[in-house]
């Protein structure tokens, strides 16, 4: 009788052995397939599929196209600065005719074209400053965009 209870107990410990070895294997080969991401107090699971490489190529184009806008929006800038200098040769080239005192030209005509030419000119600055805070906003945007890819 002794004999038999002790096989008995022997086949019970072998067998929860075997029992907790696979339990561990499953555990671990369930934590090698999944991703387990912490948000706040809850494990969540996150599996790759179709529809997040589809919103992976789509934070890519996203990006190319506010590096795109970011571009237009300098190439707009050198344009703008550009016109300015302009304008500002074409206000000392009138200051100029108007110190030399021609009698060709009128001191009326040359005022309304520096009024002309000076608002103008304001009117470009500002521009220059809104396409700077465009610029900025889409940058700080394309910051946040790769952050969030990471």
């Amino acid at each position: 009788m002794k004999l038999n209870s002790t096989k008995i107990k022997i086949n019970i410990i072998f067998n929860l052995i075997c029992l907790c070895i696979i339990f561990l294997l499953l555990i671990l080969i369930h934590n090698r397939k999944s991703n387990l991401v912490y948000a706040g107090q809850i494990y969540s699971e996150v599996k790759k599929t179709d529809s997040s490489e589809i919103l992976f190529d789509a934070s890519e184009k996203k990006i190319e196209i506010l590096r795109a806008k970011i571009d237009n929006l300098s190439i707009k800038k050198t344009e703008i600065s550009k016109e300015i200098d302009m304008i500002k040769q074409a206000l000392l080239s009138n200051l100029k005719i108007k110190n030399k005192s021609n009698i060709n030209v009128s001191q009326n005509f040359l005022r309304f074209q520096k009024s002309l030419l000076t608002n103008k000119l304001y009117t470009l600055k500002q521009n220059i400053n809104e396409i700077n805070l465009e610029q900025i906003e889409l940058e700080s945007k394309l910051k946040k965009i790769i952050l969030l890819k990471k």
